[in-house]
């Protein structure tokens, strides 16, 4: 066991080591992994002050095909601004001059409109690498003037990250468009995606030529929230990372944002739903929205994202991922190792692996309730890998080294001890010398009627067959309901249930095994009578619930894992009983309890059987009731109780008329036979208690 917990210890250090190095596998597994907590959370409120106006499907069949001219879009931004629009956000990137003199009267008009309104915002992209620059065929001198225009962007306060991206160039839309007066209305477009290409993160600050950017997002926020002459505050607030990033706290729906066509907007005054609002302008029709993928759409316009972004801000509800959530990471790994270091090191394989399961989901239901609850966002990947590679290493090193002496038992014991007994035993080896424990457990005895008549009859090679037949389903039918099969006594067939492996419904699985023999034999009657001659073949059974001494019993050289007791006589006192009622199935009253709601009985009787001076009260278990069965069983009950209470003339009378209904049924013709012997000569002292004195 001290090397379990040496090597659970080892494991869990390794466990650590791993997430502090964050292997690139392991961190796409966590990025999918931490996109489950979106699923599973739905969507959350916004803020109510980020409104969507779409270049939609009806947009363009009523203001014409794409490109529109910019002199729309001069239409659309100064419809906004008279309707009280705060602020107006474009997602639309104008990098080329417009063809023509007409052309070039529409740019002008949309420079007119931007220079005119300090609250509209435009965007201009970063360059990233050297082929995004030789793509973009931008010569030195423009990069320079694109760099003058949007200057006046730029933090004004010493906040730099320590590791954030720096820009190479920059993609600034037409020259008319740019550098506007009034105040910061510029922000980047950039949306850097992770690896796999899905947005969780977004960066809201690149460095370029010294100077630190804001995105057109975070250019939003500091007119609506911060102060864009000291935007500190803010930035403090929103968790970037050491790259500038901020980790976005999707919306979760991408319905909620209030939408309205631009068509609509230009011809219906809709000042009720953007007045004071941040209005965002962007394309949702099919074939013209920018799609990204993200943990709530794997298809969402890049104008929605833009609005999750923003109302995250202005919420306040971020998410939080830093060293403290990192501290908090290695905490769990740390706590979960330690708690299967020591726990696997004192349970066996079952417990040791409930133990795993119990652990895998306590830390995913801790995980996303500190997602929910304080929006921390914690190593999801890492806690569950370091809860697997405990486990399964110590779970090899137990079954390599720790396991021999279990499967030697096993391989001694395989041929002549059941599955159930074997896995007991292997265990806890101990059991393999003699002795045992006491439980309460119910025992099953079953016998032919009238064997020793058949042995007579019969050959033996077609005895041996028949019983063969017969053993083999009545055995399968024991096995499938959980018991263990004791032995074999002839015919006679010696069940237990609920041992080795205990089975808190022992009782109402024997009673199911029980129904289930009467039904194969009911079924099977035929065909034995035509293959091996034994004809109309009755058997009956007797089950106890009681405690009794359980264990492997006998001498040094051989032993059964059997039971003894009381309960254990009482079971099969029982099984012989059926000859004298005329019943096949019998139980007793602490069996009938606590199934007596499960399966159709009958009491029967208060008996003093052979070897017991207390009476016991037996029950018939009636297999597959039939309607004639039904209709006597309250006139039997009725019958029942004059007959206890030494009323044998009404009692018989009810007799007769239960026969009359079933004029097979056992139980009624044995008491009526007994109510008129008991009118001949009276019972002394009756106590409505029949004495057996065989067996």
């Amino acid at each position: 066991m001290k090397k379990v917990l040496l090597l659970a210890l080892l494991l869990t250090g390794i466990s650590l080591l791993i997430s502090w190095s964050r292997p690139s596998f392991f961190e796409t597994v966590e990025k999918k992994l931490y996109d489950v907590h979106f699923a599973l959370r739905g969507p959350v409120p916004i803020s109510g002050k980020v409104v969507l106006i779409t270049i939609d499907e009806k947009s363009i069949n009523k203001l014409g095909r794409w490109p529109w001219p910019r002199s729309t879009f001069s239409r659309i931004f100064e419809e906004l601004v008279a309707e009280g629009a705060r602020i107006v956000a474009p997602d639309i990137f104008f990098a080329d001059p417009s063809r023509g003199p007409i052309g070039e009267q529409n740019d002008a008009m949309l420079a007119k409109t931007l220079r005119e309104n300090s609250n509209i915002f435009t965007g201009y992209y970063f360059l990233m690498t050297h082929e995004e620059i030789e793509e973009s065929n931008l010569s030195p001198e423009r990069l320079e003037e694109n760099l003058r225009n949007v200057r006046g962007s730029a933090l004004e306060v010493p906040f730099r990250p320590p590791g954030l991206k720096e820009a190479i160039g920059i993609q600034d839309t037409l020259p008319i468009f740019s550098n506007l007066p009034g105040g910061k209305r510029q922000g980047f477009f950039n949306m850097i995606g992770d690896p796999d290409g899905t947005v969780r993160e977004v960066p809201v600050l690149i460095g370029y030529q010294g100077a630190v950017f804001p995105s057109l997002q975070l250019q939003v926020a500091l007119s609506v929230i911060g102060d864009d002459e000291d935007p500190l505050p803010l930035l403090k607030r929103l968790r970037l990372n050491r790259e500038g990033r901020f980790l976005v706290n999707f919306r979760g729906d991408t319905r909620l944002f209030p939408r309205v066509s631009a068509a609509d907007l230009l011809e219906e005054d809709q000042s009720f739903l953007v007045a004071d609002r941040i209005v965002l302008v962007g394309a949702t029709a099919a074939g013209l929205e920018d799609f990204r993928p993200t943990p709530i759409d794997p298809t969402i316009a890049s104008v929605v994202l833009t609005a999750n972004i923003i109302d995250n801000m202005i919420q306040g509800d971020l998410l939080r991922k830093d060293s403290l959530t990192d501290l908090l990471s290695r905490l769990l790994i740390l706590a979960t190792g330690l708690i299967l270091a020591f726990g696997l090191s004192r349970v066996k394989a079952l417990p040791g692996f409930l133990l795993f399961l119990s652990l895998l989901l306590a830390e995913a239901l801790l995980l996303h309730f500190l997602f929910l609850k304080w929006r921390c966002v914690l190593q999801n990947i890492y806690p569950f890998f370091s809860c697997f590679f405990v486990y399964g290493g110590t779970t090899i090193y137990r079954y390599l080294v720790e396991e021999k002496e279990k499967r030697f038992i096993s391989e001694t014991f395989q041929h002549y001890l059941s599955p159930d007994v074997i896995r007991e035993l292997t265990a806890h080896p101990e059991k393999v010398r003699l002795g045992g424990e006491r439980k309460e457990l119910t025992v099953f005895f079953s016998d032919i009627r009238d064997f020793t008549t058949i042995v007579e009859e019969t050959k033996a090679e077609t005895l041996v067959a028949f019983l063969n037949s017969y053993l083999t389903p009545v055995t399968d039918v024991i096995l499938s309901q959980k018991g263990l099969l004791d032995k074999y006594i002839g015919d006679a067939v010696m069940a237990v249930f609920g041992a080795p492996l205990p089975e808190p419904d022992h009782p109402e699985l024997a009673c199911q095994a029980a129904v289930e023999m009467i039904r194969l034999v009911k079924k099977e009657r035929e065909r034995w009578a035509t293959e091996f001659k034994v004809l109309k073949l009755r058997i009956g059974i007797g089950i106890n619930t009681g405690p009794m001494t359980v264990g492997n019993m006998g001498s040094e050289r051989r032993f059964d894992y059997t039971v003894v007791g009381d309960a254990v006589n009482l079971a099969s006192r029982l099984e012989g009983l059926n000859k004298f009622y005329g019943t096949q199935i019998l139980v007793s009253q602490s069996t009938f309890e606590p199934v007596k709601n499960l399966f159709p009985f009958r009491e029967l009787d208060e008996a003093r059987v052979k070897g017991k001076k207390q009476a016991v009260r037996i029950y018939e278990l009636m297999a597959d009731l039939q309607t004639a069965q039904e209709k006597i069983l309250p006139l039997f009950r009725e019958a029942l109780e004059r007959y206890k209470g030494g009323q044998f003339g009404p009692a018989m009378e009810l007799f007769q008329k239960c026969l009359i209904l079933d004029p097979k049924d056992g139980p009624s013709t044995l008491f009526l036979s007994r109510c008129q012997e008991y009118m001949k000569r009276p019972p002394e002292d009756w106590e409505g208690v029949t004495q057996f004195k065989e067996k």
